[in-house]
C-alpha cells in the first residue's frame, strides 16, 4: 500500500494565494476577484491557462469556512475581506495561554 503524505483538512496553495494576496493588497473596502487574480499572477508557480477558475473555487470555499468575508457581490464575484475576528481569535487564545504560564 501506498501512504498518503498529504495531510487532511490543510488549505490548498491557491487558497493560501487569495489570503497573502487579500493581505497584501489590504484594501479597506475588500479586494475583488480581478484585483486578487492579477497580483496572483505576479507568482512563479501561478497556472496561466487555469489559474482564474481554481483561484474561484478557492475564493468560495474560504468564504465557505469562514475565512474570507464577502463584502459585495454573489459567488465568487464581488468583493472579500480577511475574516479578522476568525484569523485573530486563534492567536489570542495562544496568547492568553502564554500569559497564564508566565
Amino acid at each position: 500500500k501506498k501512504k498518503n503524505n498529504k495531510k487532511k483538512n490543510q488549505p490548498g496553495k491557491y487558497s493560501q494565494l487569495v489570503v497573502e494576496t487579500i493581505r497584501r493588497l489590504g484594501e479597506r473596502n475588500g479586494s475583488s476577484l480581478a484585483k486578487i487574480y492579477t497580483e496572483a499572477k505576479k507568482v512563479a508557480w501561478f497556472d496561466q491557462q487555469n489559474g482564474r477558475t481554481y483561484l474561484k473555487y478557492s475564493i468560495k470555499a474560504l468564504v465557505q469556512n469562514d475565512t474570507l468575508l464577502q463584502v459585495k457581490g454573489t459567488g465568487a464575484n464581488g468583493s472579500f475581506k480577511l475574516n479578522r475576528k476568525k484569523l485573530e481569535g486563534g492567536g489570542e487564545r495562544r496568547g492568553a495561554t502564554a500569559a497564564a504560564t508566565a
